[in-house]
């Protein structure tokens, strides 16, 4: 029991730390995710300039960079709680029903102490599981945060103060899951749940695999976090998340997709607007306002094979699969792949210090018992 309460406090706190670094970037990963190609062209040619974190901080501050933050806060720092711990369950279970001998073990695979270690298939293993464990908390985390970030990209510092103001007050984490569930029930928030589950289990399965095999590839022995051993950890953790995020990152934008498909983004700031500030509120560069929306804000709808073109933005995706073909015959296979330099450039840091400060924390803790 005190191993899991341990587990799940350094979990924590790594995950906040880890949110806290990678917060800039991964606002600016879903922005791009969520644009479509020439209507992010279409944008730049009506003054609007594509995301990048100096447009962000110049357009509309630096509190940009950390949009939708509160609600990883909350979720996904306690989804790395439910991941580590259910990560070292799924070990200890694996160690019972399977335990490595010498038979099982080559010469390379024993601790400093002796003891024979897991084999790497039982770490892929562990990892997948505690990948769908997590289902339940990063499902709705992660549309919030989503949606937080989407709508956030709507704000223009040159239109009214009533339009900024809208905007903003729609941005907000809390007031997206109020608006989720207001309009959606429970079940809204779990949109896109397939295709996280199917994101997360394998991706966590390469994590940790990647991770355990460059620990004992580097001769880190466990609880040691000085010295040399710091540079090892931190470099183990970063190549982790990074060929982890690679190996599902096509997944990761039909996800984002998925969840911020148009007819389930909020409007009603806009509709409550007068005539004159909506009319100064620019077309948002994710391209995510359906054309109704629109043409009710007097604005041209982008045709043929401009983001979500008009054709695409008429009906809701029937699912991930209707969405990976919809996506790919509108845009091409480089949609695949949109955003995927902020994603792979924040998975290192972000991962090195989640994994960094996990060992760090469940060392003291250790000493602590």
């Amino acid at each position: 029991m005190a191993s899991s309460v341990n587990d799940f406090i350094a979990g924590y706190i790594s995950g906040v730390a880890g949110l806290i670094i990678g917060s800039p970037l991964d606002v600016l990963k879903v922005r791009l995710q969520a644009q479509g190609d020439a209507s992010g062209a279409a944008t730049r040619n009506r003054g609007v300039k594509n995301p990048s974190l100096s447009a962000m901080v110049q357009n509309e501050g630096i509190k940009s960079l950390f949009k939708g933050i509160s609600s990883p806060i909350v979720g996904l720092a306690g989804l790395n709680s439910i991941l580590f711990a259910s990560y070292s369950a799924s070990m200890r279970f694996l160690e019972v029903v399977a335990p490595p001998s010498s038979t099982t073990s080559p010469s390379s695979l024993y601790a400093a102490g002796g003891e024979a270690l897991q084999p790497l298939s039982h770490v892929f293993a562990a990892g997948f599981v505690a990948g769908v464990a997590c289902f339940l908390v990063s499902t709705p985390t992660e549309l919030v945060k989503c949606r937080a970030q989407v709508i956030a990209s709507r704000l223009d510092p040159t239109s009214s103060a009533a339009a900024q103001r809208a905007i903003l007050s729609e941005s907000g984490s809390w007031h997206v899951t109020k608006d989720v569930i207001r309009r959606f029930g429970l079940r809204g928030l779990y949109q896109g749940g397939w295709v996280t589950i199917l994101r997360d289990a394998p991706g966590y399965g390469v994590y940790f695999l990647a991770y355990e095999g460059l620990k004992r590839g580097l001769d880190v022995p466990a609880g040691e976090t000085g010295g040399i051993n710091t540079w090892k950890l931190l470099f183990a953790g970063g190549v982790a998340g990074t060929l982890s995020w690679a190996s599902i990152y096509p997944l990761d934008v039909i996800k984002t997709r998925l969840q911020t498909q148009p007819h389930l983004m909020s409007t009603d700031a806009l509709r409550t607007l007068p005539t004159t500030a909506t009319a100064r509120i620019p077309t948002p560069s994710t391209s995510l306002l359906s054309k109704s929306h629109n043409e009710a804000r007097g604005l041209v709808h982008q045709t043929s094979r401009q983001g979500h073109s008009k054709t695409l933005s008429s009906a809701p995706y029937k699912g991930m699969v209707d969405c990976a073909i919809r996506s790919y015959k509108s845009e091409g296979m480089g949609v695949f792949m949109r955003g995927a330099t902020p994603a792979l450039l924040r998975a290192f840091p972000v991962n090195a210090v989640t994994f960094f400060v996990y060992e760090l924390v469940m060392a003291e803790l250790q000493k602590l018992e």
